[in-house]
């Protein structure tokens, strides 16, 4: 074949592509009422049968696409975004040794924060790649600046959350695990010594601080783990300070009742990326607007979204989130004037219990 008509055979494939994209209306509205019309008690109730994991609450819904529409739909045109406010910054971590209570923003949902003489990280993701899907924005990350030690939480199997190749790198620093039920072998049979399986509403302290896994309205699936196999979850982390970890979640009547029974959460970091487009998302991601909602129900003083920055797994770009929340913040601010989102850029740090 010629390299002209190779040209103008990957051209009309192109434009055959482009003519056949898939664009879906999707009623937000229906949605929302739909997620806040749940009975909060069935945030208790049994979650496993004979097909895997789900959640009670609302156990499945019926997508209008499949992946294939989904990677086919239109991508989402935003404005020019500005890097300068939103993008990465260099961070080489070499505060981690002083020992100091920080909160770092390493990307995506990986935080690594410093509290009562302990390194926690959740999800840490570094490889550069989640399963076929490269990584936008790279972040060279040193481990040895690592403590020895740190306690990882790992929210689900998906790729960008449970990473093996990070996995392994802190299997080196002799890190300890938390994970939902059905994932502790995942990490013993890559060499981790000391790792803790955590239904629902089950907690473990290690060091003064305490964990609790809760419940998230999402799902799991890996090669080599039928769908739905492993559990997923949240986290609360009670220490000096007390930080709630969403994971992957769409909006979901749990929110609020985390927020009753942990009154006095003092940050909430929240996904809020790779929720377009919508009609394919809404059940598992949450969009900018359900930030909010979550950051209101749970009654944090500090909310923080994430889920952003490093991989484009939806179709908005990978600054959309931020830009998104940005323009919200006079509205719902001003409807919520005793609380406080904070927008991280990758690689930022703050100083835990400041800029209150």
């Amino acid at each position: 074949m010629t390299r002209p008509l190779l040209v103008l055979l990957t051209l009309a494939a192109c434009f055959l592509l482009a003519a056949c994209a898939v664009h879906r209306e999707f009623d937000e509205l229906a949605w929302r009422e739909l997620a806040l019309s749940r009975d909060r008690s069935l945030l208790y109730a049994p979650h496993h049968d004979e097909n895997g994991y789900f959640n009670p609450w609302l156990p499945s819904v019926e997508r209008q696409g499949s992946v294939w529409d989904m990677r086919l739909s239109e991508r989402i045109q935003a404005p020019e975004i500005d890097e300068t406010k939103y993008g990465a910054v260099e961070n080489g971590y070499e505060y981690l040794a002083t020992g100091a209570d920080t909160l770092s923003f390493a990307g995506h949902t990986t935080f690594i924060i410093q509290m009562n003489g302990s390194t926690i990280i959740t999800d840490p993701y570094f490889s550069g790649m989640a399963l076929i899907i490269p990584d936008e924005v790279k972040r060279p990350f040193d481990f040895e600046k690592v403590p020895e030690r740190p306690v990882v939480l790992i929210s689900h199997n998906h790729y960008d959350h449970l990473d093996e190749y990070s996995v392994k790198n802190l299997i080196k620093r002799k890190a300890i695990f938390i994970v939902p039920l059905g994932l502790k072998a995942f990490f013993t049979e890559l060499g981790a010594t000391e790792v803790h399986e955590l239904d629902w509403w089950q907690e473990v302290v290690l060091n003064e601080v305490k964990y609790t896994l809760l419940p998230a309205q999402h799902w799991s699936r890996r090669i080599g783990q039928p769908a739905n196999s492993t559990l997923w979850g949240a986290f609360m982390i009670e220490g000096r300070q007390k930080i709630f970890f969403s994971g992957d979640t769409g909006y979901f009547v749990g929110f609020k009742e985390f927020g009753e029974r942990f009154p006095g959460i003092d940050y909430a970091l929240l996904g809020a990326g790779a929720y377009e487009p919508r009609w394919f998302m809404y059940y598992a991601h949450m969009n900018a607007e359900e930030f909010f909602l979550a950051a209101s129900d749970l009654g944090a003083k500090v909310s923080i979204p994430m889920h952003f920055g490093v991989i484009a797994l939806g179709k908005e770009p990978v600054l959309y989130s931020p830009y998104e929340i940005d323009k919200r913040m006079d509205k719902h601010m001003g409807e919520n004037p005793a609380h406080k989102v904070r927008i991280m850029r990758v690689g930022e740090y703050l100083t835990l219990g400041d800029g209150r």
